[in-house]
């Protein structure tokens, strides 16, 4: 059921408007993913082995990706990104599942393992880190845990999410919070001294 459907709303100019804006978007991701093959054919060449990563992709402007000799990236099918992604492995393993969006200037930097399942929705200016630096010992020292965010997640715009998380399959993260420990499956997340709150199943 389509919103103009559940709102009581349709009609045929809005439909006529609303595929007319998908065909638009249609255009434009394909023009992305052509721009984005020979990227993709130079990190290919660049890491080898080391980076999984199907041809049909659409990255936008100013992605960055870096993989040290020890790191792994495995990137699923039609991931589709916007403006200066930034993704960085320092040993550790990223794994990113299919049809993941990540929108303006997400930042992905990994040490240990970090696992985010299929079709997520990742807003601008998250931050998604499994590694906190050990003040204690001095520059260069660091802790680390694995992150695991599960399948159909959404994350609003300006969320940290911090080492040792574990976010359940179809969670929704406000706009704005630290996430740090475990997040309920088809929960509300609103911050970490906040209760969790169940998500309303679909009619």
């Amino acid at each position: 059921m389509g919103w103009e459907n559940a709102l009581g709303k349709g009609s045929g100019r809005e439909s006529s408007r609303r595929t007319r804006r998908e065909e638009t978007g249609m255009k434009e991701l394909a023009v992305r993913a052509a721009v984005s093959l020979p990227r993709i054919f130079w990190w290919k060449l660049k890491y080898g082995r080391q980076l999984s990563l199907p041809w049909v992709q659409a990255f936008g402007k100013h992605t960055e990706l870096h993989i040290d000799k020890k790191g792994r990236l495995c990137l699923g099918k039609e991931t589709v990104s916007r403006f200066g992604l930034f993704l960085r492995i320092e040993g550790g393993e990223l794994s990113i599942g299919d049809k993941c969006f990540m929108n303006t200037q997400v930042s992905i930097t990994c040490m240990d393992r970090i696992s985010i399942g299929d079709r997520c929705q990742i807003a601008n200016h998250v931050v998604i880190v499994d590694h906190d630096h050990d003040y204690r010992a001095g520059w260069g020292h660091y802790q680390t845990a694995p992150v695991n965010i599960g399948k159909d997640v959404w994350i609003g715009a300006n969320v940290v999410i911090l080492k040792g998380s574990v976010i359940g399959d179809g969670a929704v993260i406000a706009a704005g919070t630290v996430v740090r420990g475990q997040v309920k499956p088809r929960h509300l997340y609103l911050g970490i001294h906040k209760p969790q709150r169940p998500l309303r199943e679909k009619e």
